[in-house]
């Protein structure tokens, strides 16, 4: 076996939220197990039995599992090349992942007044009226001591066991020293933050490490998280070297509450530019069209890229006879250019 394979294959076992005994398998990309493999999970499994990961090695290994894969639901994370030769009629195809870009270019008057929705515009006032600000830093001491008493907190309260961040050298050497840590204040008090990294290159502001005052749910709610976003977008808009903010990405379910509340901010959906996750693509396969099954594809809907080309998107939604379309499960937004409907009793 390679001693650093390439993909790996994630099985869990347990009850659906219909009682049904069920199973899922991921088989991919290291990244897929941190991202696409517990989204699935969650939202198909409300009770587990047992999981186990192993890895598969190469391509060659990667084909003979997918083949053999008997899982309820099976998903494959690969390049594109490779889940081109591994589809079979009736997989699913869609991205493996999706980022969120405002344009910046049009100058602070135009990204406030017209990207920004009328809600967010409404709340950004409210929230100076609040005593909300910011301010950036350069210096060695802020950053730590964001880094230790805001993120790593923050991404624990969030995550718990799954928290996922950058180590801290690292993200001090490859995002605070190539970029920027936004400070927000209320009254004065430095309550929250956030690093984004420049690529000078491409003229791009990455919203990369976010964090609150000791991970603080009261900080939340009271709108700190929220003023971040605002404080990256000012900036972001009032900056000459910048054209574009990338708030980062998330799953390819339409489900995603990052995806939906990040859409207020004036973002675009676009398939990530990085060499990570740029060239991956998704199939979902459902091997066995049980009840459950249908359920958790009707309910979330997955981003796809168009046949058209150019990167752009679209939006997958599914229906049979006993389930409706969820067409309340909203995809407008810039980037996302038409949606299909799929009827599963013809998949």
């Amino acid at each position: 076996m390679n001693d650093n394979p390439d993909y790996f294959l994630r099985e869990n076992f347990g009850t659906t939220e219909l009682g049904e005994p069920a199973s899922t398998a991921y088989l991919g990309v290291k990244e897929g197990l941190t991202y696409i493999a517990p989204f699935v999970e969650d939202r198909f499994l409300t009770e587990r039995t047992g999981e186990r990961t192993t890895p598969v090695g190469d391509p060659p290994g990667l084909a003979k599992q997918w083949a053999s894969a008997d899982a309820d639901l099976a998903i494959l994370v690969a390049p594109t090349d490779v889940v081109d030769s591994l589809a079979e009629p009736g997989d699913i195809r869609a991205v493996a992942r999706i980022h969120q870009v405002v344009d910046t270019s049009g100058g602070h008057e135009h990204v406030m007044t017209q990207l920004l929705s009328r809600r967010e515009g409404r709340r950004r006032r409210n929230a100076h009226r609040d005593g909300f600000s910011y301010d950036v830093s350069h210096r060695d001491e802020d950053f730590y001591e964001f880094y230790r008493t805001m993120h790593l907190p923050t991404m624990h309260t969030r995550y718990a066991d799954r928290a996922r961040s950058v180590e801290e050298d690292q993200a001090y050497r490859t995002l605070f020293r190539e970029g920027v840590l936004f400070r927000v204040l209320r009254s004065e008090e430095w309550v929250a933050g956030s690093v984004c990294r420049i690529d000078r290159e491409s003229r791009t502001l990455n919203a990369r490490l976010i964090g609150i005052k000791d991970g603080s749910d009261t900080l939340r709610e009271a709108g700190a998280q929220t003023y971040i976003y605002y404080a990256n977008l000012d900036w972001a808009a009032c900056e000459d070297s910048i054209d574009t903010l990338d708030f980062q990405g998330c799953e390819p379910f339409l489900t995603k509450g990052t995806f939906q509340y990040k859409k207020r901010f004036g973002t675009t959906a676009v398939i990530p530019r990085n060499n990570v996750f740029g060239g991956l693509r998704m199939l979902i396969r459902p091997n066995a069209l049980t009840p459950s099954v249908r359920r958790f594809l009707v309910n979330n809907p997955v981003m796809a890229e168009s046949s058209f080309g150019g990167g752009e998107l679209i939006a997958k939604y599914f229906y049979d006879q006993d389930n409706a379309l969820r067409s309340d499960i909203l995809h407008n937004s810039p980037g996302i250019t038409e949606s299909v409907s799929i009827n599963l009793d013809e998949l």
